[in-house]
């Protein structure tokens, strides 16, 4: 049985929220608040707790993937469908090629262009299988080697532009999650209002000039790690469950801001903000109640797909 973080699942909202805010006010135009967090990196570190957990609990990993899959494509296939709705079929095929290539290819127009790192990720849990299946998670020095190996790769190719040097931050962040799963119990052992007081005083390294070393990837080892830490060992802010919207708010949100702006509707970041933010909830909502959760949770010969 699989643990409930509670703090994680908060952060993955919250890191969704940001995303989502950054792309109203780059499509929008105008300027607003600048967030200091690596969100897409912070993401895949969370996911590299969590699936590394999943793939522990599991019984083989035909099962995780299977778990991966159903967790991964409902809400991907209704944010295509929806991307086709609204902007096109143009927009659908964009978005695909986006998705597919993970980026690499980068079509003209507009298009759900957030599910450039779900490629990636899925590219992380592959190789968590591949590094699963030869043993090298029984040993925590392989994984340090991994994290090493990502670290000097995306310095050595800090030249690239931003949206490529992404990508190399996001193993990294996977890597650091991995670690913090296997110390998870050296990690627990502080007080839970450590790993806060880690997270705000890292808040803000991105913007020093510490955080700028190496093309800038050991902010995609730090703000991991304390979000993470955070996550898993800080004091719970909701001890409870509550719908997981994260997903839903990252894949959705897109096609929803390109069709209000194209309506007309509104001006400006902030009305396109307050059109946009209860139609990506609600769309959030409904999934996660009606495709996410029931394909997370199909029972077959009475197992979960938790």
């Amino acid at each position: 049985m699989r643990s409930y973080y509670s703090n994680l699942s908060l952060f993955r909202i919250i890191l969704a929220c940001f995303v989502f805010y950054e792309h109203v006010y780059a499509l929008a135009g105008g300027s607003g608040w600048h967030i200091p967090i690596m969100a897409v990196p912070s993401f895949l570190g969370i996911s590299g707790y969590l699936v590394l957990e999943s793939i522990n609990s599991s019984p083989s990993w035909r099962h995780f993937a299977e778990k991966r899959i159903r967790r991964i494509v409902p809400a991907l296939t209704a944010s295509l469908l929806l991307c086709w709705a609204l902007l096109g079929f143009q927009a659908l095929v964009g978005s695909v090629v986006v998705w597919a290539t993970g980026s690499l290819v980068f079509p003209d127009g507009q298009k759900n262009f957030a599910l450039w790192s779900l490629a990636w990720e899925e590219v992380a849990y592959t190789g968590l299988i591949i590094l699963w299946g030869i043993g090298a998670y029984k040993n925590a020095f392989w994984i340090w080697i991994c994290l090493v190996l990502s670290i000097v790769l995306a310095a050595f190719l800090s030249y690239l532009p931003p949206h490529q040097r992404i990508i190399l931050f996001l193993f990294p962040a996977f890597f650091v999650g991995n670690l913090l799963y296997i110390y998870r119990n050296e990690a627990l052992r502080v007080h839970p209002l450590i790993p806060w007081l880690a997270l705000v005083l890292l808040w803000q390294w991105g913007d020093t000039p510490g955080g700028q070393l190496f093309g800038g990837v050991l902010v995609a080892v730090v703000q991991p790690l304390a979000i993470v830490w955070a996550g898993m060992a800080g004091a719970q802010i909701i001890p409870v469950r509550y719908p997981d919207l994260s997903y839903g708010i990252y894949v959705y949100h897109l096609p929803v801001i390109f069709f209000i702006l194209n309506s007309g509707w509104v001006s400006g970041p902030h009305q396109t903000l307050a059109v946009a933010v209860p139609l990506v909830l609600a769309l959030s909502a409904l999934s996660w109640y009606l495709l996410e959760k029931p394909a997370i949770y199909w029972r077959r010969s009475g197992r979960s797909f938790a």
